[in-house]
């Protein structure tokens, strides 16, 4: 790691305090969030539900992002008598694993797909109740932020290519935790020597002992995280004193240059991701009807009816013997059937359609991201 050009962000983030303090996420925040945590966490509480409404009470800004709402769904699970369920894979992501950060992105990986089926089988319609990878990371560093940090791939990627990082840290199911571990781990041993921005720090927060930064991030990792994050939200990367000559040349500007397109990049992808999920619960919520049995007439056959309906396909017999093979939704929303209570089908049929041309349009933009980002690297 560059430590000239971290020494550089540390100044710009000390320099623009008031940025910092009037921004939409207000550093003081991740401190208050963990802090209301600390507070109420307790895993083997008698009701989970309720310990978890009051420990993440404050913890949205850290882990809800554009439309979607984890926090929310770990609460209607809770609701929807899966409680021990949710206890359970609670227990396993905080488990103590000696350090070991392979273990830890195993369990991260488990506890987003326990959670997700339990979504699936009790709120099949609310994608934004979603887990993710980065929103196991980021109640992994509510619930231990001593041990843990928080990750958005946009701030960590324009940071570690600003600092010229040059493990791979990677995004989604490339993550690779002990890499950005590592990177955020070299961050906080440079902001130890940093007694001026730890007094800063301190003169944020109240002087009680349940919020003293000593108290609540005694490793640094919530500034850790803060820094990443003003960096990339305020743009410090653009700063004079962050591009200056003497510090970067030409070369290694072009080089941040393109991490930062990579970093904005991230952001898009992870909001297409989110489009895409939420499409494909419409999608599978406007099932294909079931026609068998139906007297349909056809334009040109005239007269007939469905004997068999295989998904989207449907065999129709006419009255002079004939038989025809059928698509849906075609078939019927181009207008060549039609059948009594026909425009209940129709309905369906171009819902189903529309989410499945949505679908396929945003697929097409994740993959040109997908394209893009690998040019990039």
């Amino acid at each position: 790691m560059n430590t000239d050009r971290l020494k550089v962000l540390v100044n710009i983030y000390l320099e623009r305090k008031e940025d910092l303090l009037s921004s939409e996420e207000d550093v003081r925040k991740k401190w208050e969030a963990v802090a209301v945590c600390a507070a109420n966490w307790n895993v083997n509480a008698p009701d989970f539900g309720d310990m978890f409404a009051k420990a993440m009470a404050a913890a949205s800004p850290v882990l809800d992002e554009h439309e979607a709402h984890p926090i929310e769904g770990i609460q209607a699970l809770c609701g929807a008598g899966k409680t021990e369920e949710v206890r359970s894979a609670f227990q396993d992501l905080i488990s103590p694993d000696g350090g070991d950060l392979v273990a830890r992105q195993q369990r991260l990986t488990r506890f987003v797909k326990t959670v997700n089926e339990l979504l699936e089988e009790t709120a099949p319609d609310r994608w934004d109740y979603r887990q993710r990878i980065r929103t196991a990371i980021r109640y992994l560093f509510v619930i231990r932020p001593a041990d843990n940090y928080s990750f958005h791939a946009s701030e960590a990627a324009a940071f570690q290519g600003y600092c010229d990082v040059e493990e791979e840290i990677g995004y989604d199911r490339t993550l690779n935790l002990p890499n950005y571990y590592h990177m955020c781990d070299d961050v906080a041993d440079y902001l130890d020597t940093r007694k001026d921005l730890l007094t800063y720090v301190s003169s944020l927060l109240p002087e009680t002992s349940s919020q003293s930064p000593d108290v609540l991030d005694p490793n640094h990792h919530l500034l850790v995280c803060d820094l990443m994050g003003a960096a990339y939200r305020l743009d410090f990367y653009s700063d004079k004193l962050a591009t200056r000559k003497s510090k970067i040349s030409s070369v290694q500007q072009k080089k941040i240059e393109r991490t930062k397109q990579r970093a904005e990049l991230l952001d898009r992808r992870e909001e297409i991701v989110d489009r895409l999920d939420a499409l494909r619960v419409t999608e599978k919520k406007a099932q294909v009807p079931d026609i068998t049995g139906k007297t349909v007439v056809h334009q040109v056959f005239g007269d007939g009816s469905v004997d068999s309906q295989d998904g989207r396909y449907f065999m129709v017999t006419f009255t002079d013997g004939t038989k025809k093979k059928f698509a849906l939704p075609g078939a019927i929303v181009n207008g060549y059937l039609s059948f009594d209570g026909s425009k209940d089908y129709v309905d369906a049929l171009q819902q189903l359609e529309t989410a499945a041309q949505n679908s396929r349009s945003v697929g097409k933009e994740l993959d040109s991201i997908d394209v893009q980002l690998q040019m990039l690297e």
